[in-house]
Parts: C-alpha cells; sequence; structure tokens
C-alpha cells in the first residue's frame, strides 16, 4: 500500500516505512533511512491525529468480507446483492482470497493500493 501525504507531495510504501504521531503532526520514514522522512499530515489536536492514524490503520487491515465462490461480482451485482459499482471495485481492486474449507464460500480481503491523509476537516 502506498501512503500520501495530506498535500500530495510525499509518497512511501507503507510496508517499508515507520509512520509515527509527534504531538498533532503524523510523520513517516523509509525503515533504514531515518534521515529520509517527512510530515505526512497535520492537525489542529494529537486526537485528531489518533484518528488519521487510525483510518490509516483500518485502511490498511480491511474487514474480511465473505462471498459465494460459484457466484462472480457481475452476478451478485445483478442480483441486486451488490451495486454495480462494488462489483467493478471487486474486479478491478487488488484482492486475497482465502476459502473456507468444506464450504461454497470464500473470504475476501480487498487490498486497498492507495491511503492520503485526510484533511482536518475531514476527520
Amino acid at each position: 500500500m502506498r501512503i500520501i501525504s495530506q498535500d500530495g507531495n510525499r509518497d512511501f510504501p507503507y510496508e517499508r516505512c515507520t509512520v509515527w504521531i509527534s504531538d498533532n503532526k503524523i510523520i513517516a520514514s523509509p525503515v533504514g533511512e531515518p534521515e529520509t522522512y517527512g510530515r505526512m499530515a497535520t492537525y489542529s489536536t494529537p486526537e485528531k491525529a489518533e484518528k488519521a492514524m487510525q483510518k490509516l490503520h483500518e485502511a490498511y487491515a480491511p474487514e474480511p468480507l465473505f462471498i459465494h465462490k460459484d457466484i462472480s461480482p457481475y452476478e451478485r451485482a445483478a442480483a441486486g446483492e451488490i451495486s454495480w459499482s462494488q462489483d467493478l471495485n471487486e474486479v478491478n481492486t487488488n484482492l486475497i482470497i482465502q476459502p473456507i474449507q468444506n464450504s461454497s464460500i470464500e473470504q475476501v480481503y480487498t487490498g486497498n493500493v492507495v491511503f492520503r491523509f485526510p484533511q482536518e476537516d475531514e476527520i
């Protein structure tokens, strides 16, 4: 996953960087390169910075979805189980699929590709 700063000027691979909160700022640095760091976001309070960090954690480790193995996202959209936009998202995003033994259901994790830190008024 890529993490993008509030202003869009910094872009780090989340899996290869350290992200921390300092006062009301979120800072990131590539692992092994402590001198290469950047402010990813600034908020008016430390609590808002915590909320933004929580959003990052949620984006990286989303809740699993459960779908039937034998039904495609297109069929699910046609049946009204999901919207057509969800159908396209399921087809076009990075999906990690884990079959559940002896079941017609699969556990699916969506792989978010990009997370941009939200603006102050979005927290």
